[in-house]
């Protein structure tokens, strides 16, 4: 059997998906042989992979992963496809697809018109159509189950883990006017369902002595446009950071908050579970599949309920070492190539 990977996901700037797919690639080089597949006339943003890379088909996008790739996968004796970012060739068979969430189906405002009729379009079919999907929480399980009347035997859950990156570095402040424990952080994206004006309203208005610090980066693919993140003595917005810099942030955040309408996994969470500090969530499922009690938790839309949470945040939070280290523990690569057969 030879094994390819769908390597689209190195042309794209990159959010959580893409940094899951680069982080099974890497597990993935100590347990399997396989190649990259990526378009030949397209810029690779990520180089990191560059050694296992192959370039096929001269088109590029959505064209290049519904024409070239399945082409040159079919042309392949006993060739079968990973693909890591939710897209997938419709025109294969012998593939493993990962579905990271369905938020495309909760709410079509959350995105661009355009992004949400492709993956209305591929994703239920890919679904059905491929050998075995992988999704990254037990919560989406159900929902794939449900929502496309799939077996339980074809759904398997690879759970995101911390990047190995981070857990590595040495902490380095920011250039910012932060000091520690004289912020809250949020971490993400900048796009609806993470649903980051709800905070930012409550902490523009200067009720809170704190400040809020959220780092991310608007993303096409979302109905975020030209929006921006407003800005004040009370909010400060960081666009990119090093992952020296990030978790300086984390280590000396007062607490985390991921108010998200909706997620995959929510791995901001387990980041705040390595480094000890407090965090507030919005009280959706996933987010008590992954912090159970860890995390203290606010209902949606109900500012007092959070700014209650927020102000009484137990800075001690419950032990989160043991949860955490059950999912930084798990075997991705294994999980795979039992998947495959191999």
């Amino acid at each position: 059997m030879k094994v390819f990977i769908n390597g689209r996901f190195l042309t794209q700037q990159p959010t959580g998906v893409q940094y899951f797919a680069q982080e099974i690639c890497k597990e993935l080089e100590n347990v399997i042989d396989f190649a990259i597949l990526v378009p030949k006339n397209q810029r690779i943003v990520n180089k990191s992979l560059s050694h296992k890379v192959v370039r096929v088909g001269k088109l590029k996008g959505y064209l290049w992963e519904q024409i070239s790739l399945p082409n040159y996968i079919k042309k392949q004796k006993k060739g079968v496809l990973i693909n890591l970012c939710n897209l997938a060739p419709l025109t294969l068979k012998n593939q493993i697809v990962t579905i990271h969430d369905l938020a495309f189906v909760q709410n079509k405002n959350w995105f661009s018109p355009s992004f949400h009729k492709i993956y209305n379009f591929i994703i239920p079919k890919i679904a059905v159509k491929s050998k075995a999907v992988l999704t990254v929480s037990e919560t989406i399980k159900r929902e794939l189950l449900s929502t496309y009347q799939l077996s339980d035997d074809k759904v398997h859950v690879v759970y995101n883990k911390v990047s190995q990156k981070l857990l590595e570095v040495i902490p380095k402040k920011p250039n910012k006017e932060i000091e520690p424990r004289d912020y809250f952080l949020m971490v993400g994206a900048n796009n609806p369902r993470k649903n980051f004006d709800f905070v930012t309203s409550l902490f523009l208005t200067g009720q809170f002595k704190e400040k809020l610090v959220i780092v991310g980066s608007s993303h096409q693919s979302f109905n975020t446009s030209n929006k921006k993140i407003p800005t004040s003595n009370h909010v400060i917005f960081i666009s990119k950071t090093s992952s020296k810099e990030l978790a300086w942030l984390y280590q000396n955040t007062k607490a985390v908050i991921n108010p998200s309408f909706y997620e995959g996994f929510g791995i901001p969470n387990l980041e705040a579970m390595y480094f000890k500090v407090p965090l507030l969530c919005s009280n959706i499922p996933v987010f008590k599949e992954i912090s159970g009690d860890y995390s203290s938790y606010f209902e949606l839309g109900n500012e007092k309920d959070f700014i209650h949470q927020l102000t009484n945040i137990d800075e001690h939070p419950s032990e989160g070492k043991n949860r955490f280290s059950f999912f930084q523990s798990q075997n991705r690569s294994e999980q795979i190539k039992v998947i495959l057969g191999l």
